[in-house]
């Protein structure tokens, strides 16, 4: 059952890539104006065998591939030439055409979810495509600048749940906003201190939906006064209403590794958000690290830290909604999962080399950035589904990194061209990318155990 839900999610997501719908959006937007030798799916199948690392190449190495690959001659003139903006606003119209496509379907979530309060857990956060700092006075003249790219999805399915893409450096903050609007219920989102912001976190509980953040040192935590001042007519004085909480003298009395939870906690000093807050206190190497972090990013930017932001080194603060049947144990480890996105930028980087840099026109600095992005959005829900799978199937679970590392440098190039060629190779495709990635799982009952059954509730 597992296995035929994955061969379906394949010949569906496919048909966003059937290159009579890849030609016909081509021609829509400028890319392909008449019939040429390469087509937009032979240009398409190209970004696939590079991995969409158009950066990582040369022209030659470019026009090799298509003539070894698909018996094209062409210059490499020619393949220069094919990097416009017509071939920017395909490869971007490619990406929200996955991206709607991949929102409608009916994805298998991971099995061991199915006694959690929240339906999804949406990881959000940043990266950047940056220019090297001995090369930004040159890079001004082919108009290659840093490209900040926010990046949000479910680790139960896989499935991406925001994108967006730009050349400024939005806030983090800001940009986080504006995802709250299109939650479903009952979904718990799980992000860093850059996305904090008390009004985004009330939006998110009216949805009906959970979040889960840290909370800064300098925060300000309060108990509710239940005797608070009075004026003379009987009205209760405002500044009063609340006591403010020592976190430096709780921190200073937890026991390395201790986890407290407050109860009745308000956040904020005009907000009173009230909220779930549970400690974390750090070992003495923890805080060591920490505080060498905080000198670090001080001497960076020139700034004497707040007194309290040393002082609480020791400990880590987080603050959700999520229901008290979530023990403080289970909330932490709910957290660690935010390194998933961590382990997902680093393969976008390292494995498929988005942030590798050379000096070339604008044009296919940007094909380079929508098509390593493009093979990321494939490989990784291909992969997360296939985990699921393996999961249902074997009890196994396999590394998402490996996973996504595979699919997109052996699987997707060869799915792609069997799939072009009208060649039914799903079912083969799972079958044999399944034993690849079984070899290197790891059984439930090792010593490490699983992230996700970790977080049983039961």
């Amino acid at each position: 059952m597992a296995t035929r839900s994955a061969v379906e999610l394949l010949d569906r997501l496919f048909t966003v890539l059937a290159p009579e719908k890849v030609d016909a959006l081509a021609k829509e937007t400028g890319f392909i104006q008449r019939k040429r030798t390469l087509s937009a799916s032979d240009f398409l199948s190209l970004l696939f065998q590079f991995q969409g690392n158009v950066m990582g190449c040369t022209l030659q190495e470019l026009c090799g591939k298509l003539a070894a690959q698909h018996d094209i001659s062409v210059s490499r003139t020619a393949i220069d030439k094919k990097f416009t903006m017509h071939a920017v606003h395909f490869l971007q119209r490619l990406v929200q055409e996955l991206f709607l496509a991949q929102s409608t379907l009916q994805l298998t979530s991971h099995i061991e979810a199915k006694d959690w309060p929240f339906s999804s857990i949406r990881v959000i956060d940043a990266t950047e495509a940056s220019v090297p700092d001995h090369l930004k006075a040159r890079a001004r003249k082919t108009r290659q600048t840093p490209v900040k790219i926010q990046y949000e999805f479910d680790v139960l399915t896989g499935r991406f749940t925001f994108f967006h893409l730009d050349f400024k450096k939005l806030n983090d903050a800001s940009m986080g906003a504006k995802r709250v609007p299109f939650l479903e219920e009952k979904e718990l989102c799980i992000q860093d201190l850059g996305y904090f912001r008390t009004q985004s976190l009330q939006e998110i509980q009216e949805q009906g939906s959970y979040f889960l953040t840290k909370f800064r040192s300098n925060a300000y935590l309060a108990f509710e006064n239940p005797f608070p001042d009075q004026y003379p007519d009987g009205e209760a004085i405002q500044n009063t209403l609340y006591h403010k909480i020592d976190l430096v003298g709780l921190s200073r009395n937890m026991e390395p590794g201790e986890i407290l939870e407050l109860e009745e906690v308000y956040f904020g000093l005009k907000a009173h958000f009230p909220a779930r807050c549970i400690l974390l206190s750090r070992d003495e190497a923890q805080t060591n690290v920490r505080l060498d972090s905080i000198d670090r990013r001080a001497s960076k930017s020139c700034k004497k830290p707040l007194a309290i932001v040393r002082e609480m080194a020791g400990v880590i603060g987080y603050m959700t909604n999520l229901p008290e049947t979530v023990p403080p144990e289970r909330v932490l480890e709910l957290y660690r999962l935010r390194w998933q996105i961590e382990l997902l930028f680093k393969t976008l980087k390292s494995h498929l080399k988005m942030k590798q840099f050379k000096l070339v026109k604008l044009e296919r600095w940007l094909c380079h950035l929508y098509g390593t992005l493009l093979v990321l959005l494939l490989s990784q829900l291909i992969a997360y589904q296939l985990r699921n799978m393996i999961w249902e199937e074997e009890a196994k679970e396999i590394s998402e990194t490996v996973a996504i590392r595979s699919i997109a440098r052996e699987g997707l190039p060869k799915l792609y061209e069997d799939f072009r060629h009208k060649k039914k190779a799903f079912e083969t495709f799972v079958h044999s990318m399944s034993c690849l990635l079984i070899k290197t799982a790891r059984k439930p009952h090792s010593a490490q155990g699983t992230a996700l059954k970790r977080l049983q509730l039961t």
